[in-house]
C-alpha cells in the first residue's frame, strides 16, 4: 500500500540556525522523495501566543494524510503525542543537545524517544541520547558557500584589500562570545587588522556592556549590515572568530559550517557543541584568542592547509547529496 510521506516545517525563510538546518534538510528530503512528499509549512498560520502555534501545529499535523512525518523544526515534546498514540510515524530532527539546553529535558527526552520511530540527530552526542538515535551532519548549501576571490569580495563590499580581516558572523550576544570579540578589538585592532561584524540582533548585552562595545568597536571595526549576503562576508575575511564556550541552542553552529564550507579558517572556542569538528578550526581553550590570532595571521600557509581541508570535508559530509546518501540507509 502506497504511504504518504509528509515533512513539516515553521519559519522557513527566517535567519536562524534551526531554520537554516530545517531548510537543508527538507531539500534533502525533496531530493529523496521527490513529488511524493507534502511539505506542510506552518508558517502560514503564526498566532503572536506560542501555546496557539504549538496547538495549530498539532492540529495541523493530525489532520493531514500522511502516513510518516519527518518533523524539522516544530515544538517536537507535544507533536511526539502524535507518534505515541499510533495514528502517524513519526521521523524526528533534533537540532539541539537538551540535557543543557532545555528544562525538564527527560521529560521531553523521552516523549521524543517514545513517539518517534528515528531520531536524526546533528551532532553525535544528540544521536547518543535516544535509544532510536541516528547520527548525520546537517546539510549545507556548498554551491552558496564556496571559497571566492577574496580580493573580488572586498571590492565589490567597498573593503581595504590590504588589511588583514578578522570575521564575526551571529548575534551580538555573551553567549556567543561577542566579549571576546570586542576585547580582541581593542587589543588587536588597528591600522593593519579591522575586525569586520556582521550581526542580526543584540541580546544578552547590558547597557553599559553596550558603551564598551561602541568604544572599542568605533575604531578597529567595520560593521556589515546582514542585508549583505553572509556568504561574501565569510569569502572576505581572512579568519572567522566563533569563541563559544558553551553548549549552543543550535548544534553544531550553523555559522561553524558555514563558514567551513566556505573554507575560511575559523578560530573558536572549546564548546562541546563543536565536538564534531575538532581538527577542522583552531580550537582555543582558556580564552587564550590574543595568542591564537596572532600566530593564526602570521601562520599563513597553516590558514592556507586549514582551508583546504575544512572544503574537502564540507563536500564529503556536508553536502546536500553527502547527506542524502547517508540518510538514504536508514529511510528507505
Amino acid at each position: 500500500m502506497h504511504r504518504r510521506i509528509c515533512a513539516t516545517v515553521r519559519h522557513p525563510t527566517f535567519k536562524e540556525g534551526q531554520t537554516a538546518f530545517a531548510r537543508g534538510f527538507l531539500k534533502v528530503l525533496k531530493m529523496l522523495y521527490g513529488n511524493e512528499l507534502l511539505v506542510i509549512d506552518t508558517a502560514k498560520h503564526d498566532p503572536r501566543n506560542k501555546y496557539l502555534l504549538y496547538l495549530h501545529e498539532f492540529m495541523t499535523i493530525l489532520s493531514e494524510p500522511c502516513d510518516t512525518i519527518h518533523v524539522l523544526n516544530l515544538n517536537k515534546s507535544l507533536i511526539s503525542v502524535i507518534g505515541s498514540s499510533g495514528f502517524k510515524e513519526l521521523i524526528t530532527y533534533q537540532f539541539s543537545h537538551l540535557p543543557e539546553i532545555h528544562s525538564n529535558w527527560r521529560v521531553k527526552k523521552a516523549l521524543i524517544e517514545h513517539g518517534s520511530k528515528l531520531v536524526i540527530g546533528t551532532s553525535r552526542r544528540i544521536a547518543e541520547l535516544f535509544s532510536n538515535g541516528f547520527f548525520t551532519y546537517p546539510p549545507i548549501n556548498t554551491e552558496l558557500f564556496r571559497p571566492k576571490d577574496k580580493v573580488i569580495i572586498r571590492r565589490l563590499l567597498g573593503l581595504p584589500t590590504d588589511k588583514v580581516l578578522i570575521g564575526y558572523v551571529g548575534d551580538i550576544d555573551v553567549n556567543r562570545g561577542f566579549d571576546i570579540v570586542v576585547k580582541l578589538a581593542a587589543e588587536l585592532g588597528g591600522n593593519d587588522i579591522k575586525f569586520l561584524i556582521a550581526y542580526l540582533r543584540i541580546d544578552n548585552v547590558t547597557r553599559d556592556m553596550m558603551v564598551n562595545i561602541k568604544r572599542a568597536l568605533e575604531r578597529n571595526a567595520l560593521i556589515v549590515k546582514r542585508t549583505v549576503p553572509v556568504w561574501y562576508v565569510y569569502n572576505a575575511v581572512d579568519v572567522l572568530l566563533l569563541p563559544i564556550r558553551n553548549s549552543y541552542p543550535t548544534e553544531p553552529p550553523a555559522t561553524l559550517l558555514e563558514a567551513l564550507a566556505s573554507g575560511t579558517p575559523v578560530i573558536g572556542g572549546p564548546s562541546p557543541s563543536m565536538d564534531d569538528y575538532v581538527g577542522l578550526y583552531i580550537r582555543v581553550k582558556d580564552d587564550d584568542y590574543l595568542s591564537a590570532v596572532k600566530q593564526a595571521i602570521d601562520m599563513r600557509v597553516v590558514l592556507d592547509e586549514l582551508s583546504i581541508k575544512a572544503r574537502e570535508f564540507a563536500m564529503n559530509n556536508l553536502n546536500h547529496r553527502a547527506v542524502l546518501h547517508r540518510l538514504s540507509k536508514v529511510l528507505i
